[in-house]
């Protein structure tokens, strides 16, 4: 279990620790995701601060929470929404970890393996600030793929049932996420956290036509599905249960809500995640590329290099964890995602 409050569960009240068998249950299952504290939030009034201003308490919030702080640096909209609201408010960073299969990619510049964002967003964003006294780390995961079952403890402690506990994404780049602490926090023995951009608000209008805010699964089973590790902690900085990331979640879905009513449902020109970081980011230096987002929970866009190495322990590996889950019986293709109960915010 990832933590005492993330979990699935079903109508039975019976508990899961994971997707997979959540859905060997064969019953109707549900994410839960904080839920009895989510109740109490006051959904149907937005905060009358500005996204910035809510942004701004969030990182100073957990600036003075921890000791050390790290934020997870992709590139996307998230991310760099988070960095810029920590250094144009003169917050603190103490590490900014990028990671990627950079060794892997035919040339620099490449986005075969996800690295696009990497080359034209991080590298020329972290040359432009002014960063004197933050540690910038760049973590090629596949350096540890050349003994994999020794360097990965989801291997060595879950054999080919590792793909039960690195997250949604059953890809390999999760290996390096879930023993994050063991690569790049061995010596630290601060109060750390390190920063993930999960998650945009999430609107439904199903029920009732009245709008209602939800949680998905795959936001928090994500990236090695580790939460603790010692004095490693992870915090989700848009979505938790605390204050300052709730308020972000309520008047993000006030500003959403209130911007589809007025333009029935959206721009028809426009794709629902654009509509979204237009809405919801006033980025100072708006992104040059995107990467396309990865079409498989099982196969990551991150990790187009194994094909190109089938003779590798890593590929071997991998085939074997999805023939694991195929002969559990159903299909890796498939996009499962458990929601959590809804919020109504009218």
């Amino acid at each position: 279990m990832i933590t005492d409050s993330i979990y699935y569960y079903d109508e039975d009240g019976d508990i899961y620790n994971n997707q997979i068998d959540a859905l060997l249950s064969g019953k109707n299952c549900y994410l839960y995701f904080y839920d009895k504290e989510m109740r109490m939030v006051d959904w149907k009034t937005e905060p009358h601060e500005s996204l910035d201003t809510l942004y701004k308490i969030r990182a100073q919030y957990i600036r003075d929470k921890y000791k050390y702080v790290i934020l997870c640096y992709s590139g996307g909209h998230d991310s760099t929404n988070i960095l810029e609201t920590f250094y144009y408010n003169n917050i603190h960073i103490d590490e900014i970890l990028v990671v990627g299969a950079l060794a892997r990619d035919s040339y620099k510049g490449s986005d075969e393996n996800h690295n696009g964002e990497l080359y034209e967003n991080v590298f020329p964003t972290l040359s432009r600030l002014n960063l004197p006294n933050t540690k910038i780390t760049v973590a090629d995961y596949t350096k540890w793929f050349n003994d994999p079952k020794i360097n990965f403890t989801a291997l060595s402690n879950h054999g080919r049932e590792w793909t039960k506990h690195i997250g949604r994404f059953r890809s390999v780049h999760n290996l390096f996420w879930h023993d994050l602490k063991k690569f790049i926090g061995h010596q630290n023995s601060k109060d750390t956290c390190y920063i993930m951009g999960t998650d945009k608000v999430n609107l439904d209008y199903r029920i009732g036509h009245k709008s209602n805010v939800f949680f998905v699964d795959l936001s928090f089973f994500d990236y090695g599905s580790k939460y603790h590790d010692e004095n490693f902690q992870r915090v989700n900085f848009y979505t938790d249960v605390h204050f300052t990331a709730t308020n972000i979640i309520r008047k993000q879905a006030h500003v959403v809500n209130t911007y589809k009513r007025i333009n029935n449902y959206g721009n028809a020109d426009e794709t629902e995640n654009e509509i979204l970081n237009k809405l919801l980011y006033d980025l100072k230096h708006p992104l040059v590329f995107m990467s396309p987002k990865s079409i498989s929970t099982s196969v990551s866009a991150r990790d187009m290099f194994m094909f190109e190495h089938k003779n590798s322990e890593i590929y071997n590996i991998f085939i074997d964890g999805l023939k694991y889950i195929n002969r559990l019986g159903f299909s890796t293709k498939q996009q499962y995602k458990f929601r959590s109960k809804p919020h109504f915010i009218e």
